[in-house]
């Protein structure tokens, strides 16, 4: 199929691009190389007159339905990020990489929404009231009834821009699957049936075990590694309508499992019906749609902001669910989680969503029963401990500027009570912003915070590192670019495969992120006391690393920087900025670490198997409409599905922790609620 001159529906998965495209997994991502991919898509779509929207996932869905599908998600990340940190294959996306997406789409002008709830209902609607296609790797989209069907992005070849001799316009190859040839190809079944497809298999939403394993294969009539689903198919085609087949299918199951899979059959049909979008009008007009109980405790201010991806959709799930589900990142499985270190971040966030005067009777109550006849709240905290994703309550914390503030009139707040609130929370004394440039105060106040807060301590090595990253980062986003100066900093940048990950490296850079992470979701909470930083440009962790190689072997900052140059100066101005926040102790302790670094750790006992592909989407691959056969281009044979294949790490693990983690069992007394989601 080829593509160009439509009005698209996009779900443009921003982990499809990175991935596609083997951008860094290993060393915390390089973000400014992921900005310029998305640059480079949109570019071409512009080129073949292709006018994109992109409907982003906010919060989870408040019903819960997918909480059990979500813990498995969020164990299987954490093994992943275990996998490549050994030297195994995995995939992890690095945690700044949607901040980095919805920040490139707005600088580009790209039509953006970003869901308050899950958007796999909101995108179909959309696409079928607009009659567009869905570009996404979500399998779920095949059993949605759209006209103009689906475009997997594993076969969109946005890369390969060709030109139509005939016309002189310019088209993207594709495939193309649309649910007509799929039911074409089973006796023209009834389009109806195929949500009882999507819940007899198990999806997200629905996982009906007892029913699962129903041998549909033998009413397969191709075989091979897809017969279970194309028996299930040929078996649903001989029916006229749900009602028929879903009687025929209880004669299948015992009388005990009756009442529950009617049930939620019928919930899978109700699930898959689409009628008008709520977004249709906000991409239109911004026109905020109406907002259902319970996401009616969202305020009405933070609506627009939450729409346009513009602050952090977390706040819902904090709001609505009192969970927070932390991301995983590649680092030392041997210490505690590298989100310790924001921690104290997040409570201050949890404090100005949750203690506020708008707390509700109800709330309070729920709160009080909750923590044990305390009057205190607390956030469920989904994260690691070694290798097991565990759940934590974490206090919510007022902050001490203004006790009470209230997250109803939170932006009517003078701007300084909102900067102290962010300030105070990072531990930067006021007097120092006039030092600082506005453009570069987040980031050292994150980067202070860091080096006050992590464990192990970060060393000077590490700090100067982390500078030069910024230093480059700042140079590519120049429009003057000092090439000599980037040519010798780019040559830092590790090659993949050639160095073994430093486990100590990865886990203070780890934190790092999440420090920052978090601070830029307070700062934008706050309504932005704070310039906002472009984060493309503020880590590359191929170079960061392979700077601490550099500077641990003697190297020191100023020889990889031209001398008087614009970048020298940045650097010393970055590095001045950060030692004015430290005391004379902390100097003398990041200049007297050695920089030790531990060896790459492996036990023993660690296996690791191919990941199974997703059988709906690999035989829904058999109905796509091809039109690049004539263009004899070879990486497209097998490529879905070489690509679709990952790798899954199961591991046994001594754990040997070296490093206390700071302050959580002395000033964290929610340490005791902890406990095991998957034993």
């Amino acid at each position: 199929m080829q593509l160009r001159g439509a009005s698209q529906c996009k779900d443009v998965h921003q982990f499809c691009l990175y991935f596609q495209c083997k951008l860094d997994q290993m060393h915390g991502g390089d973000y400014d190389a992921f900005e310029e991919i998305i640059r480079k898509f949109f570019e071409n779509l512009t080129a073949c007159d292709i006018r994109p929207f992109v409907v982003l996932d906010g919060g989870a869905d408040h019903t819960d339905k997918k909480f059990d599908t979500l813990m498995e998600r969020s164990q299987g990340k954490i093994k992943q990020a275990y996998a490549l940190s050994v030297g195994s294959r995995g995939t992890v996306l690095p945690i700044l990489i949607k901040d980095v997406f919805r920040q490139v789409l707005h600088k580009l002008k790209v039509p953006l929404v970003e869901c308050l709830q899950e958007a796999d209902w909101e995108i179909a609607a959309l696409a079928k009231q607009w009659n567009c296609p869905i570009l996404s790797n979500d399998s779920d989209f095949y059993i949605f009834n759209l006209k103009a069907g689906i475009l997997p992005i594993t076969y969109f070849q946005w890369e390969n821009v060709r030109g139509d001799r005939q016309t002189n316009k310019k088209f993207i190859p594709t495939k193309h699957f649309s649910v007509e040839n799929l039911c074409a190809s089973f006796k023209h079944m009834n389009k109806d049936l195929l949500p009882l497809v999507a819940a007899i298999l198990g999806n997200d939403y629905m996982k009906l075990q007892n029913i699962r394993y129903l041998r549909w294969e033998q009413h397969s009539v191709h075989g091979g590694e897809f017969a279970r689903i194309d028996g299930l198919l040929h078996w649903l085609s001989k029916f006229a309508g749900p009602e028929e087949a879903i009687a025929d299918f209880l004669k299948l199951i015992t009388d005990e499992e009756k009442d529950i899979v009617v049930k939620a059959l019928f919930e899978a049909i109700k699930e898959y019906k689409l009628f008008s979008s709520s977004l249709a009008q906000f991409f239109i007009s911004k026109t905020v749609p109406q907002t259902s109980s319970p996401l009616q405790a969202l305020p009405k201010w933070t609506l627009r902001p939450l729409l346009e991806g513009r602050m952090s959709s977390y706040i819902i799930d904090v709001l609505v669910l009192q969970r927070n589900t932390l991301r995983s990142q590649v680092e030392d499985f041997e210490l505690p989680s590298s989100n310790e270190t924001s921690r104290p971040i997040r409570q201050v966030l949890y404090g100005v969503l949750l203690l506020g005067e708008q707390q509700t009777e109800d709330k309070l109550m729920a709160a009080a029963k909750e923590s044990t006849g305390t009057s205190k709240c607390y956030v469920d905290e989904y994260d690691r401990e070694q290798l097991t994703l565990t759940f934590s309550k974490v206090e919510a914390i007022q902050t001490r500027v203004k006790p009470g503030i209230r997250l109803e009139t939170l932006r009517e707040e003078p701007h300084n009570v909102r900067l102290q609130v962010l300030l105070d929370t990072l531990g930067v004394p006021t007097v120092v912003l006039k030092a600082i440039p506005l453009d570069l105060q987040l980031q050292v106040f994150v980067t202070h915070y860091w080096m006050v807060n992590a464990q192990p301590q970060p060393s000077q090595v590490h700090l100067w590192s982390l500078l030069l990253g910024m230093v480059y980062g700042k140079l590519c986003s120049m429009p003057n670019k000092q090439k000599d100066t980037l040519l010798s900093l780019k040559k830092l940048q590790i090659h993949q495969g050639k160095n073994r990950l430093d486990h100590e490296v990865a886990h203070l850079y780890s934190q790092w992120q999440s420090c920052l992470l978090w601070s830029l979701h307070l700062n934008r909470l706050l309504c932005l006391p704070l310039q906002e930083p472009e984060c493309a440009w503020l880590y590359r962790g191929t170079l960061v690393h392979q700077a601490v190689r550099e500077l641990s072997r003697g190297v020191t900052p100023e020889t990889l920087l031209v001398s008087g140059s614009y970048a020298e100066q940045l650097f010393r101005q970055l590095k001045d900025a950060v030692l004015s926040l430290v005391d004379k102790d902390g100097i003398l302790r990041i200049s007297n670490r050695d920089g030790h670094r531990t060896a790459v750790k492996i036990p023993n006992g660690y296996r690791h198997h191919n990941q199974p592909i997703d059988e709906l989407s690999s035989l829904f691959e058999h109905f796509m409409d091809e039109d690049i056969e004539d263009y004899d281009d070879d990486d497209l044979n097998g490529k879905g599905r070489s690509k679709a294949k990952t790798e899954m790490l199961e591991c046994s693990y001594t754990v040997r922790t070296r490093y206390k983690a700071k302050s959580r069992n002395d000033t964290h007394p929610s340490k005791k609620y902890e406990r095991r989601c998957f034993e």
